[in-house]
């Protein structure tokens, strides 16, 4: 198993109602509803399909196909996780789902002027900061990780057996890996972080009150 990536925290949007709609195994089943969109489970190795509609905005199979991928990209799992993950086909319908619900939203911001909005632009300089900051660390760090043995999970899970009193054993040594993966992590990201601090010339102004 690779080793487990850890990333910063990515923007996420999260949509609290989930609506009944569901894609079927036919390729060429359409779903309408009353608000004026589609589903549809695109044509498999067709050209220029779409997946989704809503109002005037196509979410066509290549645009679904990169989003998943992000959304894949993002997760805190290992490797071999992500890839049973990105296998699944019931994973992909509910990102779709979700994914229509985003561009619901979306839209309605849009045609209320809030991508005009002075602190919306400051938040997406922000996001995009932080993804470019994201990938370079996942390049420069992931490869430096090193495979937790077995037996100090074990010896760290004997040793604090109280702390995961009712937690089912399997899920208490992928706790445990986390921890000590995330500790590898940061030491390594510090390492990083003094490294540039000794390249660049970096001033602060404590006389200018934050």
């Amino acid at each position: 198993m690779k080793k487990l990536i850890f990333l910063f925290t990515a923007l996420g949007i999260l949509i609290g109602v989930f609506l009944g709609w569901y894609l079927f195994n036919s390729p060429t089943v359409l779903i309408a509803d009353e608000e004026g969109f589609v589903i549809a489970q695109a044509v498999k190795n067709g050209s220029g399909q779409w997946v989704a509609k809503i109002d005037n905005t196509v979410i066509t199979l290549d645009k679904f196909r990169r989003e998943f991928r992000v959304h894949v990209y993002s997760l805190p799992l290992s490797e071999e996780q992500k890839k049973k993950y990105e296998s699944d086909e019931a994973n992909k319908k509910k990102f779709l789902i979700n994914l229509i619900n985003e561009y619901l939203v979306y839209n309605k911001a849009i045609r209320e002027g809030y991508d005009k909005k002075p602190f919306v632009k400051d938040l997406l300089d922000a996001v995009r900061r932080r993804a470019i900051i994201q990938v370079y660390l996942n390049d420069k760090i992931e490869p430096r990780l090193k495979e937790i043995p077995e037996e100090q999970i074990e010896a760290i899970y004997n040793q604090n057996k109280k702390l995961f009193a009712g937690v089912d054993f399997d899920v208490a040594q992928q706790q445990i890996r986390m921890q000590l993966l995330q500790r590898q992590y940061n030491e390594l990201l510090n390492e990083i972080i003094d490294e540039l601090k000794g390249e660049a010339k970096v001033i602060r102004n404590d006389n200018v009150k934050l």
